[in-house]
């Protein structure tokens, strides 16, 4: 089991050190404390950003489940100049962007399977979020 995190940074460097994304354990992220929760806590996003982000991977992800053969790298890697441009008119805190990007980037989100854990662990930010910020 990893050191707990203390803060988005601690996390980022958890993440840095998995060989994909789905080899992020829920255990590390869902349960409160976890990551998820760590993340929600020192982001400073915004929520109306969280969502935007929230629903185009939730878009995404409802779109390669309907057929497992249609996960589409370049339809993800279409979402790094959205977070770049977010993140370059201060609507995204640089730290959150880092992790997205390192989170979906091409070096730890290759396979269906790596986008569906990336965009789990996206929905538990969102949550612990929402119930830091009601």
């Amino acid at each position: 089991m990893p050191t707990p995190a203390r803060s988005i940074q601690d996390v980022q460097q958890h993440i840095r050190t998995l060989r994909s994304m789905s080899a992020l354990n829920p255990e590390d992220y869902a349960e409160k404390d976890g990551w998820a929760h760590v993340v929600a806590q020192t982001s400073g996003i915004k929520a109306t950003q969280l969502r935007k982000i929230f629903h185009y991977i939730k878009d995404l992800n409802r779109e390669f489940q309907k057929n497992e053969t249609s996960f589409n790298r370049a339809k993800v890697a279409l979402l790094m100049p959205t977070l770049a441009y977010a993140q370059g008119r201060n609507h995204l805190p640089k730290d959150f962007y880092e992790l997205l990007t390192l989170c979906f980037g091409q070096d730890k989100c290759r396979t269906a399977q790596d986008f569906e854990s990336a965009a789990n662990f996206l929905e538990a930010i969102m949550a612990y979020h929402k119930y830091l910020n009601p």
